[in-house]
């Protein structure tokens, strides 16, 4: 994982693409991102946001996809992800329902294992993102724990957000180490100092990048996905700081 391998979540951007998606992904190529994850896809066909991404230069390497899509759509997801040429498909969140049980969270596993198995052979990887609530006591154990342990890592791959990994009182290096092999994306969102713990430019917070950038390239990560929720007013601003920062302490973590 080189200065290169940086994304873009574009749900930084929602605001921006809501309003003119063409003109948003213009500015992220500006911005120097060869990268992006999208988070839906606005007014516009896949096939129509491919063609700009072509004439940008930009590579979608990821797609969040809403649980409910790959359980009523599926294949037709898999069509747009290829469309697009994204590499890893990822459910960003999940319904409570889903998961308030140990055994509503062994049958979420039975459906992703199954899912990663269809994305498989289709020639991509499936994987899930977690939040905080993952990691709050469900029985003697958590959520994130019981699902990492009842999928099969052979096809479900764990998109490990490094922010709210900290927000629930976790070390998200321990977190990348536990499941090396299993984090070839993982998002890079930084926390604040600020007392509502708020999010901020990567660089600019108390996330100890330094360490958290070679766990990640020990354990196989392949790309650092930029995020930022806060501030959308000067989402611009701030997605060219992050990634000038991060692929400034890419670069010093490899010793160039």
């Amino acid at each position: 994982m080189g200065p290169d391998n940086v994304a873009l979540e574009l749900y930084t951007l929602r605001e921006q693409t809501r309003e003119d998606f063409p003109g948003a992904l213009r500015a992220v190529a500006e911005a120097g991102y060869k990268a992006v994850e999208f988070a839906g896809y606005g007014k516009h066909t896949p096939q129509e946001l491919r063609s700009l991404l072509d004439d940008l230069g930009i590579k979608a390497i990821s797609a969040h996809v809403p649980y409910q899509r790959f359980e009523q759509e599926f294949d037709k997801v898999i069509e747009e992800l290829h469309t697009l040429g994204c590499e890893y498909a990822v459910v960003p969140y999940t319904s409570e329902e889903l998961r308030n049980s140990p055994e509503a969270v062994k049958r979420l596993a039975e459906t992703f294992n199954r899912w990663g198995e269809r994305c498989a052979t289709e020639g991509l990887r499936f994987g899930y993102h977690n939040h905080a609530f993952e990691f709050e006591p469900l029985g003697e154990e958590t959520m994130y724990d019981l699902l990492a342990a009842q999928t099969d890592p052979a096809f479900v791959d764990l998109q490990i957000d490094v922010y709210w990994v900290m927000y629930a009182g976790l070390d998200p290096i321990e977190l990348i180490r536990r499941h090396s092999g299993r984090v070839p994306t993982l998002h890079a969102k930084e926390m604040s100092n600020k007392p509502d713990r708020s999010d901020t430019t990567v660089g600019d917070g108390i996330t100890p990048w330094p360490q958290l950038i070679a766990a990640a390239n020990a354990s196989g990560t392949q790309w650092l996905i930029v995020e930022q929720e806060d501030d959308p007013a000067n989402a611009y601003r701030d997605i060219k700081r992050s990634l000038e920062n991060l692929r400034n302490l890419i670069s010093m973590s490899l010793g160039s």
